[in-house]
């Protein structure tokens, strides 16, 4: 088994400001959602939706460093459906200086084993535009299958970009990493 170097906690107000950072940053932002990468987000803007935060609808996540603790990311699972055991997954290394060493990779790995051990949910999807290759190769990495493409479904950089969905189910989970 690989050894994680990350962590998930819950999002605490105290995160709000460098969530909200992350969230204005353009480069970062640049392929993220329509809720994301549509707005400006102020720190005041990231608290009260931790406040409103419903966990049966969404739950928010920190990726934290376990070497000394250092938040480097937001991760979570929304679009909750408890009767049906669904939800979509979403990731992001907010940090500059942890971007590219395998963090997203071990974020997804721990979402699963929340999603699937603590969350009882059968079923997970993730969705990335074409341009995020590295979304793309992390989900492809983790056992995702490509499920299909929206076409044209996000307007980024004064193109339509087509959108690729992914799924992962419980089955896959237990046969990939053996649980």
């Amino acid at each position: 088994m690989v050894k994680l170097r990350v962590y998930l906690r819950p999002m605490k107000l105290e995160d709000a400001k460098l969530v909200s950072n992350w969230y204005n940053d353009p480069e970062t932002r640049k392929y993220m959602s329509t809720v994301v990468r549509g707005y400006t987000y102020y720190p005041r803007d990231i608290k009260k939706e931790i406040k409103e935060n419903n966990p049966k609808e969404e739950q928010w996540l920190m990726v934290c460093l376990k070497s000394n603790g250092k938040p480097i990311g937001q991760a979570g699972i929304d679009e909750l459906d408890f009767l049906d055991k669904r939800g979509e997954i979403f990731f992001l290394i907010g940090d500059k200086a942890e971007k590219g060493k395998g963090y997203s990779h071990e974020t997804i790995r721990l979402l699963l084993d929340f999603a699937f051990k603590k969350l009882k949910l059968n079923s997970l999807y993730a969705t990335a535009t074409v341009k995020n290759i590295p979304s793309l190769k992390v989900l492809e990495r983790a056992g995702f299958r490509k499920i299909g493409v929206r076409r044209e479904y996000n307007y980024i950089g004064g193109k339509f970009l087509d959108e690729v969905l992914y799924d992962l189910t419980k089955k896959d989970y237990r046969k990939l990493y053996r649980k």
